[in-house]
């Protein structure tokens, strides 16, 4: 067997070797704690049917007050204003919404930056959405 298999490393050798051991510890770490956030709010579920369904019941004429029973966190401002005709910043004022990517913000990522209540925030949404298309049938 060689004996430059079994050759004792450098100080420097042994500093590099245990710091690119700690970065790859830590992006591990991070990766993974990414991964989950992102499970968690629901990055890999199929949502196609309900938004199939939302666009569906839209290009028909046929939006309803049903439909908001479907509002969920991996929606955007933008995507509900679309569905159920809302002028865009009319959630904006009702929920004192003062982030600067409104309307092109997931519901979950507003409910996190701002640590919400998702049942109570969610809640609220639709209980507004309600009552714009109560006031103002949708087209």
């Amino acid at each position: 067997m060689p004996r430059n298999l079994l050759k004792k490393l450098t100080p420097v050798e042994s500093f590099f070797t245990i710091a690119i051991i700690v970065l790859l510890i830590l992006f591990s770490v991070f990766l993974i704690r990414n991964i989950q956030l992102a499970h968690r709010s629901g990055v890999f579920q199929n949502h196609m049917p309900i938004s199939e369904l939302l666009l569906k019941n839209k290009q028909m004429n046929q939006t309803s007050a049903r439909d908001i029973e479907y509002i969920d966190t991996w929606m955007t401002f933008q995507y509900i204003n679309f569905v159920f005709d809302i002028r865009e910043n009319y959630l904006k004022d009702m929920l004192h919404i003062e982030d600067v990517h409104y309307p092109n913000l997931s519901i979950g990522r507003y409910i996190r930056n701002q640590k919400l209540d998702k049942a109570i925030f969610i809640e609220e949404i639709k209980k507004q959405v309600l009552e714009y298309i109560s006031l103002r049938p949708i087209k």
